[in-house]
């Protein structure tokens, strides 16, 4: 009962949600009857649905070489990586729609990199029993977008800058209950002045609920100059 009224107290419905939650949720509604579709199943249907998504270098593969390299351990894709915690995870990278240019500072730029990242997530993540602790999707968010920015830094031609986080909001809208799955869309608004990298995304149940949404600022350090002097017109399109 409790979860319950919980879970009641913090749902947003549809009609009051902002314009970029609606965004964000747009094409992701299932049948009712498919609420608890299986990782396996979901992701079959991802690529049905969109066929021009490619499939990253698995995540956990990458994170191992870095391990390899650094000595470090990664706290999302190896500490927190196992049974009882992200059990599966899969992870696309699209072409985002190309926002307008409207609206964009004389020093800003489109993002190029958008990512869909399907996790299982097991029952030893939790804050509120039954629930996700908030505190790790705060962490998944920030490392999510990390790689967007990774991935707009190679855009860039700045594969050596480092990526740091400046800022970042999460807004819960409904307790992520454990034990399911569930994608994370994130994308690269925008990039300002060569190095601010502003980052968007949520996290939706497979019935299509926006249950999290975050937004990030990364700042990229180390550029060459050459980057440093390229201007906004050259990363722009041609016409």
């Amino acid at each position: 009962v409790a979860a319950a009224a919980l879970a009641a107290a913090l749902t947003a419905t549809a009609a009051g949600r902002p314009k970029q939650q609606q965004r964000w949720a747009s094409g992701l509604e299932t049948r009712p009857e498919e609420a608890q579709t299986s990782f396996d199943a979901w992701a079959e249907r991802l690529l049905a649905s969109s066929p021009e998504i490619a499939e990253e270098v698995p995540c956990i593969d990458l994170a191992s070489r870095t391990r390899e390299r650094s000595g470090s351990v990664g706290f999302i894709f190896q500490t927190l990586f196992g049974k009882g915690k992200i059990e599966c995870i899969r992870m696309w990278r699209c072409q985002p729609p190309a926002p307008p240019r409207e609206g964009l500072g004389v020093d800003e730029v489109p993002g190029v990199t958008e990512l869909w990242v399907l996790l299982e997530l097991g029952d030893e993540l939790c804050g509120h029993p039954e629930f996700i602790h908030g505190g790790f999707l705060s962490a998944l968010f920030d490392e999510l977008f990390g790689w967007c920015a990774g991935m707009e830094r190679e855009a860039l031609g700045e594969k050596s800058a480092k990526i740091f986080t400046a800022n970042l909001e999460v807004n819960y809208h409904r307790p992520v209950p454990k034990s399911s799955s569930y994608l994370v869309k994130c994308r690269v608004e925008k990039v300002v002045r060569q190095k601010k990298v502003y980052t968007s995304g949520g996290l939706f149940s497979s019935s299509g609920s926006l249950l999290t949404e975050s937004t990030s600022l990364y700042v990229l350090t180390g550029l060459s100059q050459a980057s440093q002097n390229r201007t906004v017109a050259d990363r722009l399109p041609a016409p």
